[in-house]
């Protein structure tokens, strides 16, 4: 079977010598684990839809009975320049990747998540980074995997909580730094992942 769509790779690995294993997030098939094979020599035509944080145009070949499609071709969408000109946006891309990563179980779609982590991606990509995005976007997609603190009771008040969950990225990016609130939600994230999901994000260390 062979199917298209749109994707955003959230991290790859080495397989074999010359293949890799690339995790798509697709818009309309959920997350893939996605078989890109001889990307990995020097003149590897699809190398540029394997890397991480690219935004593509797929093209899947599904064997019958497997659920480990191998990319057939496609068309980059946008590689985020402005991201990969900064190391600290591309530590907080990688961030957001993770998180939807961790949080998304394969072949579940969700486009509302999709919209969330390219829009989070476009935003950065233009815009650099700002203080209240990595926790913004994390909110967002806790929101939309179905363990969200929206209700949250004690903490910040509640216009401040409404604009990390739902405002524009705008207005995410207007708010005054505050380092009390923000200890607050990190604090409520590093007990959410330890205790609940039972991980530590990798890349969280690299962002501020």
């Amino acid at each position: 079977m062979i199917f298209c769509d749109y994707g955003i790779v959230l991290q790859r690995r080495p397989l074999r010598e010359n293949d890799r294993i690339v995790t798509v997030y697709t818009l309309e098939h959920g997350k893939l684990e996605v078989n890109f094979k001889g990307v990995r020599r020097a003149q590897g035509k699809l190398r540029a839809l394997s890397e991480a944080v690219t935004c593509g145009d797929y093209r899947f070949f599904l064997k019958k009975g497997s659920n480990f499609p191998v990319c057939t071709g496609g068309r980059t969408i946008s590689v985020f320049p402005g991201i990969r000109s900064e190391l600290e946006r591309l530590y907080l891309a990688a961030h957001y990747c993770e998180v939807v990563n961790r949080l998304t179980p394969a072949q579940d779609p969700s486009p509302e998540k999709y919209a969330l982590l390219q829009g989070a991606l476009e935003d950065l990509d233009l815009n650099g980074r700002a203080f209240w995005l990595r926790r913004a976007f994390t909110l967002r997609a806790l929101d939309l995997a179905g363990y969200g603190f929206r209700e949250t009771a004690a903490g910040p008040d509640a216009e401040f909580w409404e604009t990390l969950h739902a405002g524009p990225w705008s207005d995410v990016r207007a708010l005054l730094e505050d380092k009390a609130a923000a200890d607050f939600i990190d604090g409520l994230f590093s007990r959410f992942f330890r205790d609940q999901v039972g991980i530590e994000l990798r890349s969280l260390p690299f962002t501020d």
